[in-house]
């Protein structure tokens, strides 16, 4: 059976023959400077794998054999590609030529050459005579590095090795975590491995070889297999499902931390007793009342802001000094009274001057009294 023919988007193709046909001047062609110039493209690419030679570019080169006019117009880019545009089919054209390469010297360029196959439709169809069917299809692109020529994969085939390269790592990632999970009394549901390292122990410690570790008469065999020989045994195991406990409890702390983030034990407190509690209030009210107490605290900013901003548009207007206050005065009616007070004291104290036995105990008798001394009775 014969081999089967490779795509030909994973063929690479070059004809140095070509090449050294083009540089000996024997097409009768003007010397040419480059191995790969523009006159030679077209040529170049006839004599790959890629090509169609039932397309416009087969036939006018086909006819090129026989004609001096037509091979001189096959070896003329432009001159050929304007005769390609002037009649609808299949045809090879060249869309990408070298580029300046970044940082090098000025003409230093990449060498690479970009042709693609397109099928010019036949409508609409335009007055210019240069190019009456400009709608064209892209059908294939092809590339030339230096004188290699390469198909560009298309655009489904690029997304289908995307595609499958991303089902194939995802088919050994459910392979590989079918056999992850273990669950064990003790641990409850694990995804780690548990790596348990086998214990060394000493010669003097075996059973078999030490005369402490012997068997006695009268022994039973069952408790010595849950005495102190177990533990030993079983430390690694323990070990291994602590280290997976605890990875389990940071895992669930972690996904309680997120769950619960934003609730406080002050904002719905707890009721009833053992066995019964319940919320004091839902979720839902929580989250309703923290909505109007940020609502209000939002409405009380909003309005200092806006008090603010009127107080600061406000022009400042001096404030009027207080006049002073008169000093006191007297009325008629208080005038009268003070002096009537004191005209009263005066009298009063006339009178008790203008009493015949008034006198102070300490004043001695006057010269004139006529009463007798106490002496003289």
């Amino acid at each position: 059976m014969a081999a089967q023919a490779p795509p030909l988007d994973e063929v690479v193709s070059s004809r140095p023959e070509m090449i050294g046909w083009w540089m000996s001047g024997e097409h009768n062609l003007p010397q040419p400077w480059l191995p790969m110039e523009e006159r030679f493209i077209h040529r170049y690419f006839s004599e790959q794998p890629f090509f169609d030679w039932t397309t416009k570019n087969g036939l006018l080169l086909s006819h090129a054999r026989k004609d001096r006019e037509s091979f001189d117009t096959v070896h003329n880019r432009h001159a050929f590609e304007r005769n390609l545009r002037k009649s609808p089919g299949t045809e090879y054209v060249i869309v990408g030529e070298p580029q300046q390469i970044p940082g090098a010297p000025l003409g230093q360029k990449n060498g690479m050459w970009v042709i693609r196959k397109q099928d010019r439709l036949r409508e609409p169809k335009t007055s210019d005579s240069d190019n009456p069917y400009p709608s064209t299809l892209t059908l294939a692109t092809y590339f030339i590095v230096g004188e290699n020529v390469y198909q560009a994969p298309s655009v489904a085939d690029v997304v289908g090795n995307r595609v499958l390269s991303a089902a194939t790592h995802l088919s050994k990632f459910f392979d590989k975590a079918a056999s992850l999970p273990s669950f064990s009394p003790t641990a409850g549901h694990t995804y780690l491995p548990q790596t348990t390292k086998p214990l060394s122990t000493s010669t003097a410690g075996s059973p078999a070889r030490s005369r402490e570790g012997s068997i006695a008469p009268g022994v039973d065999t069952q408790s010595l297999r849950s005495g102190s020989l177990a533990p030993e045994s079983q430390s690694g195991t323990v070990s291994a499902s602590t280290s997976a406990q605890d990875a389990r409890l940071l895992a669930q702390s972690l996904q309680m931390a997120i769950q619960f983030n934003d609730e406080y034990m002050d904002e719905n407190p707890i009721l009833g007793e053992p066995g019964a509690f319940k919320f004091s209030s839902s979720t839902a009210a929580v989250k309703k009342r923290k909505a109007d107490e940020e609502a209000v605290i939002v409405a009380a900013a909003a309005k200092a802001r806006e008090q603010k901003e009127t107080t600061a548009s406000r022009p400042l207007t001096p404030k009027p000094e207080k006049a002073p206050s008169p000093p006191a005065v007297f009325t008629e009616a208080k005038t009268g009274q003070s002096a009537a007070d004191k005209q009263r004291k005066e009298e009063k104290k006339r009178r008790r001057k203008s009493r015949p036995n008034a006198q102070s105990p300490a004043t001695p008798a006057s010269a004139t009294s006529t009463q007798p001394p106490l002496s003289a009775i």
